[in-house]
């Protein structure tokens, strides 16, 4: 599938979100479905990571989600054009996601944005790895997923002009990386797009001082912040 337009992340025939983003994985050559019953057959799923009676291991690290449905896990195509598509007071050259997946986001960048350069970061080496592989098929040169757990210690977040981020871990960890960017910001005017009810507190309780929120999409838990200090 070659990418030339945003219209085909535009969800035009009204399918259900999830329903239109499952069908546009197939087109452009992911194989979500297939890693993720082999990561669940290796690993504990998510909701059942304490339960001693599971032979399977569990992975150690951050929360990664596994035994989420494929299409809950990740957040549709339609939506993330939707609100990559309000950003209009700066000229978008660096979009950053923390915790990235199968890197949805950079693919959107690179037809919306296809001069931006596109950065995800993710912790399971299958996802990153199919990512990475996808963006080389449709020959999108500007992105890539890096391999990295945001919250070791030592790791430095880039500057960026717009950040993605949702509840990947609990509250004390999201807000770490929250404080990193409130300082990253002070420095230039940027964009911020949660999504999740453990940052919609953190937005909505401690960091409301560095965030403006600009826009909110009904139709999904998606919200676009501001920085406050430059807007």
């Amino acid at each position: 599938m070659t990418l030339q337009c945003s219209s085909i992340f535009a969800n035009s025939d009204g399918l259900h979100p999830r329903l239109h983003a499952k069908h546009l994985d197939k087109a452009l050559g992911y194989r979500i479905p297939k890693i993720e019953v082999k990561l669940l057959q290796r690993y504990r799923p998510y909701d059942r990571h304490n339960d001693e009676s599971n032979k399977k291991q569990h992975y150690k690290g951050t929360q990664t989600w596994i035994g989420l449905h494929p299409q809950v896990l990740q957040t549709p195509y339609c939506d993330i054009y939707t609100v990559l598509s309000s950003i209009n007071k700066i000229k978008v050259r660096h979009v950053v996601d923390i915790g990235a997946g199968y890197g949805r986001v950079g693919v959107v960048v690179s037809v919306l944005y296809p001069d931006a350069k596109f950065t995800g970061y993710e912790v399971l080496s299958q996802r990153q790895a199919e990512g990475n592989r996808v963006y080389k098929q449709l020959g999108i040169k500007n992105a890539v997923i890096k391999l990295e757990n945001v919250l070791d210690h030592g790791f430095e977040l880039p500057q960026a002009d717009v950040y993605f981020i949702y509840d990947f871990s609990e509250e004390e960890d999201i807000s770490q990386i929250l404080l990193i960017l409130q300082k990253q910001v002070q420095r230039k005017k940027s964009y911020l797009i949660t999504r999740g009810d453990r940052i919609d507190n953190l937005m909505k309780y401690k960091f409301k001082h560095a965030w403006k929120m600009v826009f909110r999409l009904d139709s999904s838990d998606l919200k676009v912040f501001i920085s406050r200090k430059n807007s």
